[in-house]
């Protein structure tokens, strides 16, 4: 039996989320929580820092045992890395000097590029159908202060 049979990728992933769960609610019970009528600056964090964690343990608790893996069976997936830092990174830039509307479209678009079975046409797709739900959500739903379209 090899040492870390039963530590693989999924079960160390399931401990990754609920730790990162843990650490946002903690953020987020030092704001203001309010009430699901009229949220605080915290109530968010905290209900995506729960659901996070209980994602993480639904993933450790289906988790089968199996090993880490090599480089011949699992290869560092270096596209999928980049694309999704650059999403995020994108957002940021984009959020700042664009508006909602392209942040939300190209952080998306450049993170679908990151897996290898999308096409341009899906990543589109999947961009455009993101960013009509984020406005619809976020700008007219919640009424967000977030611009749709800013330059500079």
């Amino acid at each position: 039996m090899k040492p870390f049979r039963r530590f693989n990728r999924d079960r160390v992933s399931a401990v990754l989320l609920i730790l990162l769960g843990i650490g946002i609610v903690a953020q987020g019970i030092q704001y203001r929580m309010g009430a699901l009528t009229r949220m605080g600056a915290g109530y968010i964090p905290v209900v995506l820092g729960i659901l996070l964690g209980l994602v993480g343990l639904a993933i450790g608790i289906t988790a089968e045992p199996g090993d880490f893996g090599d480089k011949k069976t699992m290869p560092m997936e270096w596209r999928g890395w980049l694309c999704v830092l650059a999403g995020v990174l994108a957002f940021v830039v984009l959020g700042t000097y664009g508006g909602l509307v392209p942040a939300t479209f190209f952080s998306v678009f450049i993170a679908a590029l990151g897996d290898r079975a999308n096409t341009m046409r899906g990543s589109v797709l999947l961009s455009a159908g993101i960013t009509i739900a984020g406005i619809i959500i976020f700008h007219y739903g919640l009424g967000m202060t977030f611009p749709l379209f800013t330059w500079g």
